[in-house]
């Protein structure tokens, strides 16, 4: 939910009634009416999500909830943010992980103006890739345009709840910079999954024989016990 200065104290509170709902029409509802993501027309309802695609912050609060309950209010800039957990379901799958996650933040003056939400749902229609938004920001200034690439775990907590939500390609306009003035299209590029690190051939190549001298070491000490002759003394 949108919480500009002027109206933070109010739309925390009303967070703070809504996180006290276990009843998933109520919180679609709540949704529905106040919500600023695309997801607000279906209630907030998000396809299912594998546990390592959500955000770091996200996934200790979403494993302590049981189905129907709702995540403490989530203050994030300029915004608050509630989740529901509508049910959890084990799979043998095991997810890629990801090393790093690139996105692109347009920047736009007028907040959550008409205008400006026209204007980022007209660009938005005719783009397909984050290189799209270069030919959008041309002629502006440089910090109207932010395109990084990071880790998961150092992306903003706000931007990366968002990125949770989009596949490559996709855009949100949920977020807002400046106390509220400026809206932030935001646009998922890629992920790129982790790859695991070669073994060290060196490390290996001691291991390895560490591994034969021990097994030499035994089959000694067994020829040694074998050869033993044992005397009894009264």
């Amino acid at each position: 939910m949108p919480a500009p200065p002027a109206e933070a104290e109010a739309v925390m509170a009303r967070a703070q009634r809504i996180a006290r709902t276990t009843s998933e029409a109520e919180f679609a509802a709540a949704a529905r009416q106040y919500s600023a993501t695309a997801t607000a027309r279906s209630g907030g309802k998000l396809p299912w999500q594998q546990i390592e695609d959500l955000p770091p912050v996200l996934r200790p609060l979403v494993l302590e909830l049981s189905p129907g309950e709702v995540t403490d209010p989530l203050a994030i800039p300029n915004a608050v943010a509630l989740f529901q957990l509508r049910a959890l379901e084990e799979t043998e799958y095991a997810p890629p992980s990801y090393s790093a996650v690139e996105y692109a933040a347009y920047y736009m003056a007028g907040g959550r103006s008409e205008q400006t939400l026209a204007q980022a749902v007209g660009i938005t229609a005719r783009i397909d890739t984050c290189d799209d938004l270069y030919g959008v920001a041309k002629g502006q200034p440089e910090e109207v345009l932010d395109r990084s690439t990071l880790p998961p775990d150092q992306i903003p907590d706000d931007i990366a709840i968002e990125l949770a939500k989009l596949d490559p390609g996709e855009t949100s306009t949920a977020l807002t910079r400046a106390g509220g003035e400026t809206l932030v299209l935001l646009m998922l590029c890629g992920r790129s999954p982790a790859v695991e690190e070669a073994p060290d051939r060196e490390a290996v190549t001691t291991g390895l024989r560490n591994r034969r001298v021990g097994t030499l070491s035994e089959s000694f000490l067994e020829q040694l016990r074998a050869d033993a002759r044992i005397v009894e003394l009264e």
